[in-house]
């Protein structure tokens, strides 16, 4: 027998429309296959509205394929693009990439654990959405770039579940232990200020554990330029920073307070010019925690007047390190000088004579009793003495300077990094190492970010390496098939809601039905019934359940396994789950 809600489980359906009922949302998975070929633009002019497609019809053509777009500058690299890069690279810089400082201003697109940065240049890979499903499954997404006359290009590219792309020929071995490193002060992230933004900001992300504070004094005499070379080609990565007057201040200095007991190591690249824009003394400082600054004194005042922006300054005869560039004026001129002090010993090391106008790997570092200075990954000077008395103070950490207006140092610094342990001879060759195919000076194999409900993996690293990234053989589209261009999968996710409702059917309801077996000429429109059906042991079955809406509309249908007995002695609950 078959059985009809009829108008009352539109009542039901309403609870539905109201959310009273149970959803339990899951995804599926589908597995893509992507190759250079896959992309035939005009193919995704029928498909699906992604993003970009919304925001920027005219661009709708290219949705599905790569872009290789330009820094902040908004310039387009190729000319044969089919895509306006200052669009893209507009929304991913202000709505994926928006504020570095995610303590203050957490973005709700990404997560916590992503590491996030925009470099100059970028390659997006664009799976729309709608097309491939909604986005793309953590972890799921994979690449590999090809490039048959550079092996230096060949390289492969995966998801590592937290929204960050790696590139799996580096050997993480290479990298130095993080738990080790107190600060790590780049500036690829400023490219936004090239040209991008009118008032330069006041700080610099200190992207170790401990995120440090770091603020910039007299952000207008800093610029940003082209980074640290790479060892075999001409080519220079990411962004520096060139002071004239300018320098740091780093607010949390406890961490950095080396007693005479503590290894360290000061890592950095630096640039040196052949002269300083302060020669008051015959050195300029590169890392100082020798002078105690009055943060709140800005005038120093002689005989009842003021003699300008100056601040007061305390020298101390303790400090756990000073690195000093030796200028022109000196004995030893374009030397550096690494000191520690108790106030009774002094002990100092000094390297060789540096060339000026070419970069240099420094590390500076205590360990046991040694004083250290490498250049470029080489032991160029050091010394042994045993400390006596206390190293450590309370005063301020600046690097460029001491925080005054003498002394600073001209020139440019990048990434730098201070660990509280003593440096191998084999971690040091690794950070100073920038060759073209695995930069190790950058400590990290992440080269772009992933972001999954978008569908969009942009490869973006200062490395120039990633410059043309899945971009053929010039960077050109010319793919050659798939001799100069990419393979790769990744798992689209479509997510369905379960649905549940409860059908409830009091003791006195629905107790007849409309099966025309019943009616004595099989008529249902015939007014006599069999007489079985009019005896109190007469009880229908229940076959079929019907889903209406509110204007009496058929939306789904449910089958019972097996009949169900409707008796009207007791109420009746069927529950009925379906997914959309």
């Amino acid at each position: 027998m078959s059985f009809q809600f009829g108008n009352k489980l539109s009542l039901v359906w309403k609870k539905l429309k109201r959310g009273d009922y149970t959803v339990r949302p899951f995804e599926v998975y589908k597995l893509w296959e992507i190759t250079t070929n896959t992309f035939d633009r005009n193919y995704y002019e029928n498909f699906g509205i992604n993003v970009f497609k919304a925001l920027y019809p005219e661009n709708h053509l290219y949705i599905g394929g790569i872009a290789n777009i330009s820094s902040s500058l908004y310039h387009r690299v190729f000319t044969t693009q089919s895509i306006d890069p200052k669009m893209i690279w507009y929304h991913l810089d202000h709505t994926f990439y928006t504020d570095h400082k995610k303590d203050e201003d957490p973005t709700i697109l990404t997560e916590f654990d992503r590491e996030l940065y925009l470099a100059e240049t970028s390659s997006v890979f664009i799976a729309p959405q709608g097309v491939f499903g909604e986005g793309i499954r953590r972890g799921s997404f994979s690449m590999t770039n090809l490039h048959n006359t550079s092996a230096s290009l060949n390289y492969g590219i995966y998801d590592d579940s937290k929204g960050n792309l790696k590139d799996d020929s580096f050997d993480e071995t290479k990298f130095v232990d993080s738990t080790y490193l107190l600060m790590n002060v780049g500036f690829n992230e400023k490219y936004r200020e090239f040209n991008f933004r009118n008032k330069p900001i006041d700080y610099v992300i200190d992207n170790s554990n401990y995120q440090n504070d770091v603020k910039i004094i007299n952000p207008k005499n800093i610029e940003y330029i082209n980074g640290i070379p790479t060892a075999n080609t001409s080519q220079s990565s990411g962004v520096c920073a060139a002071f004239n007057g300018s320098y740091l201040d780093v607010k949390k200095t406890s961490i950095f307070n080396f007693s005479n007991k503590n290894n360290f190591a000061v890592s950095f690249w630096v640039n040196i010019p052949a002269t300083q824009s302060s020669e008051t003394y015959t050195y300029n400082y590169l890392f100082n925690k020798n002078y105690s600054i009055d943060g709140d004194t800005k005038f120093v005042k002689k005989t009842g007047r003021n003699v300008g922006n100056l601040y007061e300054q305390k020298s101390s005869a303790q400090y756990p390190f000073d690195i000093k560039l030796n200028n022109r004026t000196s004995t030893k001129p374009f030397s550096l000088s690494f000191k520690q002090s108790s106030g009774l010993y002094t002990n100092e090391v000094t390297s060789s004579q540096l060339a000026t106008g070419s970069w240099y790997h420094v590390t500076c570092q205590k360990t046991g009793s040694s004083y250290q200075i490498w250049l470029n990954g080489t032991l160029n000077a050091s010394a042994s003495f045993n400390m006596v008395g206390n190293t450590t103070n309370d005063n301020n950490f600046f690097i460029g300077g001491n925080g005054t207006s003498t002394g600073v140092f001209s020139g440019s610094f990048d990434e730098i990094r201070i660990y509280n342990k003593g440096l191998t001879s084999t971690e040091i060759s690794y950070l100073s190492n920038n060759s073209f195919a695995n930069g190790y000076a950058y400590q990290t194999s992440r080269i772009g970010n992933i972001f999954y409900k978008s569908g969009m993996a942009v490869v973006s690293d200062p490395r120039p390496k990633y410059k043309n990234a899945l971009m053929g053989e010039t960077g050109n589209y010319d793919y050659s098939n798939t001799l100069y261009g990419f393979t790769g999968t990744f798992r689209g996710t479509t997510t369905f809601y379960e649905h549940e409702i409860t059908c409830k059917m009091r003791k006195s309801e629905f107790n007849f039905t409309i099966n025309p077996s019943v009616y004595k000429d099989k008529n249902p429109n015939a007014i006599q019934v069999e007489d079985y059906t009019t005896s109190s042991f007469f009880n229908p079955y229940i076959t079929t359940v019907g889903l209406y809406n509110e204007d009496r509309d058929l939306v789904a249908v449910a089958k019972l396994s097996s009949p169900l007995e409707k008796r009207d002695d007791v109420d009746l609950n069927i529950i009925i789950r379906f997914d959309v």
